[in-house]
């Protein structure tokens, strides 16, 4: 009796795995019929961006998906999330008998299943300020020009840089960013996980982040600059959960840089990535992830996109993950202030491809904003920032140059 219950309770295994639902992205065939006005949907900036390329204002991934298109995948599937223009898509959730009444739609080019584990983000720890904390303040940005870029009154002026993160907590309050609200320097905020305008909750990585780009400290006294670009402006999407990762991730980071695109961003910073327990190292190769396509797009489109290697360097994965596998997304690994080399924990490269990764390297401990204050933290998460600072000054003493020009 035991072996027949044994046996009944596999079957039930294999008979729920067989219908369950799923995630998918749904592509369609075509945008046939649908009108598009780019003076109405880019602001002033991205226009400019193009214009500045000579691109056309009128490139077919930035019109709208079909909505007959969605509605009609709706009505077949459990649920829908978010859809994309870049890529023409709608991610749903169906069974796999609701998934194949999706594939027998006339305008459906062809659908791809979500990879199924979720991952969980590598947090980075804090620890109370010490010498060795005076030290990274002090030596965090010298180490990336400061000195210069304040001689030649260089910090970001007139460049927008968009910061895709887990949330942004007390960023509203916190003095490491006075200057960018009385400067009005937040041009636009999106939370892609609540579908609402605030941000400034979820987690503080997001804030630590933005402080290694535009983060001012005051305090006895004295003024340091935790990140370069102090006089730009931001966008701040927050698109991660924050412990764990799940699909809709990926689905909100894309959203997030076609927002970012379309708010007219010219750098985004994504502290943020999606590796072995979501996808292979053979997947590593720029090509296979949307994320990664979406990276390289926003490239072609003229943004710099500033992407952390990851923090898996002395783990199991190791390796770059998506989107910093991409071509044309600037892979940003993490050093040890003590040496200048590589710190542990830092994500290595080749690409499964073999192209070199990280392209360029950055301090990977450093001192950011958390809650009212500062303190020591960590990660490839914050090497990023740094170098979106640094790009972002660079840029702007040689507004001229294209983003790829910037591209080591």
């Amino acid at each position: 009796m035991k072996g027949v219950l044994t046996i009944l309770f596999y079957l039930l295994v294999i008979s729920r795995g067989l219908t369950q639902d799923e995630k998918f992205w749904v592509f369609f065939t075509d945008k046939e019929g649908m009108e598009f006005n780019p003076y109405d949907y880019f602001d002033d900036k991205a226009i400019e961006r193009r214009e500045s390329l000579g691109l056309s204002l009128y490139d077919i991934t930035d019109y709208p998906v079909n909505p007959n298109y969605i509605n009609g995948v709706e009505k077949c599937v459990s649920c829908i999330s978010h859809h994309t223009r870049w890529f023409n898509a709608v991610s749903v959730k169906a069974s796999p008998a609701e998934i194949e009444k999706v594939k027998s739609l006339s305008y459906v080019k062809g659908v791809m299943l979500f990879s199924k584990n979720p991952m969980r983000i590598t947090d980075e720890y804090f620890e109370e300020q010490s010498d060795k904390s005076d030290s990274l303040i002090k030596y965090q940005t010298e180490r990336m020009g400061r000195r210069e870029f304040q001689k030649a009154n260089i910090d970001g002026t007139g460049i927008r840089i968009a910061v895709l993160d887990a949330g942004f907590t007390d960023s509203d309050i916190n003095p490491c960013f006075n200057h960018l609200r009385e400067g009005n320097k937040i041009i636009a905020t999106y939370d892609f996980v609540k579908n609402n305008l605030d941000v400034c909750h979820g987690h503080y990585h997001g804030t630590a982040v933005l402080s290694c780009i535009a983060g001012i400290y005051e305090a006895e006294g004295r003024s340091d600059t935790l990140g370069l670009a102090t006089g730009a402006e931001f966008l701040l999407a927050r698109t991660e959960k924050a412990q764990i990762e799940v699909f809709s991730e990926e689905e909100n980071w894309l959203a997030a840089v076609e927002w970012s695109d379309r708010n007219g961003a010219d750098i985004i910073n994504s502290s943020l990535g999606y590796t072995g327990n979501r996808y292979f190292y053979r997947d590593m190769n720029g090509l296979n992830t949307l994320v990664s396509r979406a990276g390289n797009l926003a490239a072609k489109k003229g943004i710099l996109v500033v992407n952390s290697a990851g923090n898996d360097g002395s783990g199991g994965w190791n390796f770059v993950g998506a989107p910093a596998d991409a071509d044309s997304v600037m892979a940003v690994g993490g050093l040890l202030p003590s040496s200048g080399i590589h710190t542990a924990f830092s994500s290595v490269g080749p690409t499964y491809d073999f192209r070199q990764k990280p392209n360029v390297t950055a301090y990977g401990h450093v001192i950011a904003a958390k809650k009212d204050n500062v303190s020591e933290t960590q990660g490839t998460s914050f090497s990023s920032p740094l170098t979106a600072g640094f790009a972002a000054c660079a840029w702007q003493a040689n507004r001229s140059w294209t983003n790829m020009e910037t591209f080591p």
